[in-house]
């Protein structure tokens, strides 16, 4: 086996293992269910911006990143929850959020840097997954039970956000 062979062969393991963990197995049971992100969860990631007046506070990239898929999905009238931060993981991502879109499990993850997000797609894609990229940022929809909703909303949200869409 080669290194090349071995490095996609991990590389597409660990994605797998990255989307799965995206899943909630844990309520089966409760359909219907949302989280709620807090305010103390957005907070986390501002960073200091120095120069702003007392009562703004600056828009991390990770929070302008969420905001930048919630408002598309908004703005086209697409049902979802609200994000939750979950657990980065393999994913490579710096933050990971879970909700559901059109009631179907998704993730946002925003990457730190272009090579880990183009290994994150090229995984995604070699497994099947759909998903609207912008910037560092990527909407990774459900392939599993709603295929087909996720192929027919992904270009509506890349194209809103001047996004692309992958996958479909």
């Amino acid at each position: 086996m080669t290194i090349t062979k071995f490095t996609a062969g991990a590389v597409a393991l660990a994605t797998a293992l990255a989307l799965a963990a995206c899943s909630d197995d844990d309520n089966e049971g409760a359909a219907g269910t949302t989280s709620a992100v807090t305010t103390d969860q957005a907070a986390e990631n501002t960073q200091d911006a120095g120069d702003t007046d007392a009562g703004e506070q600056p828009v991390s990239d990770i929070q302008a990143a969420v905001d930048t898929f919630i408002g598309a999905l908004d703005d086209l009238g697409i049902e979802h929850s609200e994000p939750v931060r979950g657990q980065v993981q393999l994913s490579g991502a710096k933050a990971v959020f879970d909700l559901t879109v059109n009631g179907y499990d998704s993730g946002i993850n925003v990457y730190p840097d272009a090579e880990s997000m183009a290994t994150w797609q090229e995984a995604s894609e070699a497994l099947g997954g759909i998903h609207v990229a912008k910037d560092l940022a990527v909407l990774s929809l459900n392939t599993t039970e709603g295929v087909a909703d996720s192929a027919e909303i992904a270009p509506r949200i890349a194209e809103h956000i001047d996004g692309t869409a992958r996958g479909v």
